[in-house]
């Protein structure tokens, strides 16, 4: 059959644009989704019904439910909405946080899988299998970290995309001063400058935010929580007083279950990858020594290679009538902004 030139070209140009937008970016394509929706911290879990009871339920809530680590009251990591499967309307959808449970008789061993701005944009979707309830209430028991720490992180990462677009100037342009760059929250506006050291806040007396910065040489070995309290100690007491003299900051302790006379600091730390860099993760509470005063701190700690020397950077709260949570998790994105 004979088609005109003219309808060649047509047909061509047609063709190629329908290509471009296959072979497209994800970026770009990701950029045309709509906007995610959910408050801070909200998960919805799609699961069928008849698979919500019994020790999948009790494994799901004890795991989504839980305490958020180390602050010093109960707060649950996650505000969790249970969607059932069959009233997945669109709404759901562009939930920023999705968790989809499901069986699948034929898999051969559970599964998690991550998806990421599938319709909406910022949104994470993590897809867990099993072949029956029982596996998959074992399997989401001992993926709790993981898990955890998939839905945290996105939304670590949402907040710290809106630091950069609104900040502290004045931490900035302070920080500026010892080579460096962070986001934190814009009300910080207080300031003290010391010797490798810097600390900023906003100096309420109720959810009352700050952030530290220092550095010390690094002597060639692992960073570990041990030689980090002891560090932190020794700054905090020299750069963080009470008001009356004999009080100063300090990582909050306990006593050991290995022996009734000593002290083991309130902390949980560990070694991850963030942003392609190695750092150590610190979240504990501190303490204000001779005075009835505390709240939580997070710490990213990391080694200047090139420098040789640690990086320090902190968040820590006092909201002794507050919710805690939010405010530490704020605290932390603004630590994944520095650089």
């Amino acid at each position: 059959m004979y088609i005109s030139s003219m309808r060649k070209s047509i047909i061509l140009t047609l063709l190629a644009a329908l290509l471009l937008t296959a072979c497209s970016p994800k970026s770009e394509r990701a950029a045309q989704l709509p906007p995610s929706r959910g408050l801070p911290y909200e998960l919805a879990v799609i699961i069928p019904q008849a698979l919500y009871q019994g020790a999948l339920k009790d494994t799901l809530e004890a795991v989504l439910k839980a305490s958020t680590p180390v602050l010093n009251q109960h707060e649950p990591m996650f505000r969790v909405d249970v969607v059932y499967g069959e009233a997945n309307l669109t709404a759901w959808r562009t939930m920023r946080n999705r968790l989809l449970v499901s069986v699948e008789a034929d898999a051969e061993k559970p599964t998690l899988g991550v998806a990421r701005n599938v319709v909406a944009r910022p949104q994470i979707e993590v897809k867990v299998t099993a072949r029956n309830a029982q596996e998959l209430a074992a399997f989401i028991g001992a993926q709790r970290q993981r898990l955890t720490d998939l839905f945290v992180d996105c939304e670590l990462e949402v907040e710290a995309a809106r630091l950069r677009r609104k900040y502290s100037r004045m931490t900035a342009d302070s920080l500026q001063r010892f080579g460096h760059r962070i986001c934190v929250p814009d009300g910080l506006y207080a300031a003290k400058v010391g010797q490798d050291f810097l600390w900023t806040g906003t100096n309420l007396n109720d959810r009352d935010q700050n952030f530290v910065f220092y550095s010390y040489a690094w002597n060639g070995c692992p960073l570990t929580s041990e030689q980090y309290v002891a560090k932190r100690d020794s700054v905090m007491c020299i750069n963080i007083p009470g008001a009356q003299a004999g009080q100063w900051m300090q990582t909050a302790t306990v006593t050991s279950h290995d022996d009734s006379l000593a002290r083991e600091p309130l902390i949980m730390s560990r070694m991850r990858t963030i942003g392609g860099a190695s750092v150590h993760e610190v979240h504990g509470l501190w303490e204000m020594r001779g005075a009835a005063l505390g709240g939580a701190f997070v710490a990213l700690e990391r080694i200047d290679t090139g420098a040789r020397r640690v990086l320090v950077t902190e968040g820590f709260i006092y909201s002794p009538h507050s919710p805690k949570r939010n405010l530490m998790r704020q605290m932390e994105a603004a630590l994944r902004t520095f650089e």
